[in-house]
């Protein structure tokens, strides 16, 4: 027999149309086919959506707080006014998605790769936790002066 969870996460599945404003907090979709899901306004606090496919999802304004989505696919994602709080992105692609008004205090972003993100800023990015292996978009430009201690600058031709 199939446990909760895997069953949860089939469900989750086939709803991915319809899961605007959906209480999804806690849930467990590791691996989960999300692509071009509709998740805005969705509470997904804790939920763990390690390598999960998110590539295209809306998720304007849904609550990630302390969500796990390491080495998740959210490229393209349409993550503005998002609550990326405490959530682990550690590895996971970014590239291209919109990052307007997303907060990212205490977000792990080391090694996920921004590239081509729209929107992001550098106070969003000295909110978060980065490490060298973190990639930025052309519009940002973050030096270290030590293992730890960055500055991140917008360039000018953004």
């Amino acid at each position: 027999m199939l446990e909760d969870w895997i069953l949860k996460k089939k469900e989750v599945e086939k709803s991915k149309s319809n899961l605007n404003g959906a209480d999804l907090s806690d849930a467990k979709l590791m691996r989960a086919e999300l692509n071009n899901a509709d998740l805005a306004d969705a509470d997904l606090n804790a939920a763990y959506l390690i390598r999960a496919n998110l590539a295209e999802a809306d998720l304007r304004n849904a609550d990630l707080t302390r969500a796990v989505i390491s080495e998740a696919r959210l490229n393209g994602a349409d993550l503005r006014g998002a609550n990326l709080t405490d959530a682990f992105l550690n590895e996971a692609d970014l590239r291209g998605a919109d990052l307007e008004e997303t907060e990212l205090l205490d977000a792990d972003l080391r090694g996920a790769d921004l590239r081509e993100a729209k929107n992001l800023t550098c106070e969003q990015v000295e909110e978060a936790r980065i490490d060298k292996n973190t990639k930025f978009p052309d519009y940002l430009e973050v030096i270290w002066s030590d293992a730890t201690s960055f500055e991140c600058r917008t360039k000018s031709n953004k």
